[in-house]
């Protein structure tokens, strides 16, 4: 975050319908057989489809973050108002 606010990819990644959109497309590029590296090279051919389902957890952690802030900041405000 910025301190002017969130981010553009912060705020997608914050959007559970962009989330569903990257897990499946991170399901479909390790399942896939076309790579960047194709999977018939030893090590090297799984390091893409490693770094690839690691941005997507990377993503999710942000997402998991973001939601769990606001909630926070909801739960703050309403008690707030009490």
């Amino acid at each position: 975050m910025t301190e002017k606010g969130p981010s553009i990819p912060r705020q997608l990644l914050a959007k559970p319908g962009m989330q569903i959109f990257l897990f499946i497309c991170t399901l479909v590029y390790v399942i896939s057989p076309i790579d960047i590296i194709p999977d018939v090279v030893p090590i090297i051919g799984w390091l893409d489809d490693a770094a690839v389902f690691m941005a997507q957890i990377a993503s999710f952690i942000i997402y998991l973050k973001e939601t769990r802030r606001r909630q926070t900041e909801k739960t703050t405000q309403q008690n707030e108002g009490k």
